[in-house]
This record gives structure tokens, C-alpha cells and sequence, in this order.
């Protein structure tokens, strides 16, 4: 009798799962720009308003403004080096996972792994081009984007980052099937 593990309903599920993840992880860094777009153009209109009050009886609410949303509107304008960094590590983290946790899925699940990669490409292109619509506008929201440069090149290029982030990450699951089966060697010294 051959003592085969035999392929489940769940076998691809770990293929499946990280190209999920990859779209998430795009279709967020979108959101992301997009929100911080809209708060720093409100920031950019209240911040002025709010420090200009004045004096009320007692109360100066013309510094008290100053604390509140001067504090808020420095930090929202280094919400972008923030959301750009937070990207770059949720990208390479999933490599990181891809790694640690080991999953090697079968070799019959190379074609799944290239379908879920072109279509992972679409999905990025259409985002890509989605972000390159709004960012080449002359309006407030397109005047936002263009100051987030490292969100901009990445959001742009996805499809290629994506591409070598799956073909990086394929790489990693599926040449790792001939070590665990034999292939490498299975202690030190060939003992």
C-alpha cells in the first residue's frame, strides 16, 4: 500500500489565503490614502477656523484650539509616512509568514497559484488604475494624493510589487516540497 497524504477539500486553502491577503492589503493602502485625503482637507479648513476664536469670558479657546487641533493637524500630516510605512510591512510580512509558517502546498496546486496570481494582477490593475484616474485631477482630493508620493508610487506600480511579492512568495511554498519530501538532506553529516 502507498502511504500517500491524501489531497482534501483544503489542500489550496493556503494559496487561496495569501492572495486574499495581497488584495486586502492593496484594496486597504487605498482606503487608507483616500481617508487621509479627505481628513487632512478638513483638517486643512477647521485648523485655521478653530485657533482664530478668541476669547470667551475667561477662556482662551484660541489656545486651547491650538492644543487640540494644532496637535491633530501635525499629526495627521505625518499620517502618510505612517501609512506608507505600515504598507511596506504588512507586504513583507507577508513573505515573513509565507516563510515561518512553512506551507507547502502540493505541486498539482502550481496552476491554481498562477491563475490566483494573473487574477491578483487584474484586481491590481484595475486599482492602479482607479488610484491614476483620481490622482491625475486637478480638484482637492487629486492635490492630496500627489503630496503622498511613497503611497503614489507604490499604489501605481501594484501590479508589478504584487506580481514579484506572489512569484517571491511561490517560490518560497513550493520549492520547499522537495525538502520535506526527501529531497534534502535530513540531519547533519548524512548520518
Amino acid at each position: 500500500m502507498l502511504n500517500k497524504k491524501p489531497m482534501g477539500k483544503k489542500a489550496g486553502i493556503g494559496i487561496i489565503i495569501f492572495f486574499s491577503v495581497l488584495l486586502i492589503v492593496v484594496i486597504i493602502g487605498f482606503i487608507a490614502v483616500m481617508v487621509w485625503s479627505v481628513i487632512d482637507i478638513a483638517s486643512d479648513e477647521l485648523t485655521p477656523i478653530m485657533t482664530e476664536l478668541g476669547m470667551v469670558e475667561e477662556a482662551n479657546l484660541s489656545q486651547a484650539s491650538e492644543y487640540t487641533f494644532g496637535v491633530a493637524d501635525t499629526f495627521i500630516q505625518s499620517l502618510p509616512w505612517v501609512i506608507a510605512l505600515g504598507y511596506v510591512l504588512v507586504l513583507v510580512f507577508t513573505l515573513v509568514f509565507v516563510f515561518i509558517v512553512g506551507y507547502t502546498p502540493h505541486p498539482a496546486f502550481i496552476a491554481l497559484y498562477i491563475m490566483l496570481m494573473i487574477l491578483l494582477i487584474f484586481g491590481c490593475v484595475i486599482m492602479s488604475n482607479i488610484y491614476q484616474d483620481i490622482y491625475e485631477g486637478t480638484d482637492e482630493l487629486a492635490l492630496r494624493l500627489q503630496e503622498q508620493t511613497i503611497m503614489t508610487y507604490l499604489i501605481l506600480h501594484s501590479p508589478f510589487i504584487m506580481a514579484m511579492i506572489a512569484v517571491i512568495g511561490g517560490i518560497l511554498m513550493f520549492t520547499r516540497q522537495s525538502a520535506t519530501e526527501g529531497g534534502g538532506m535530513s540531519g547533519g553529516f548524512g548520518v
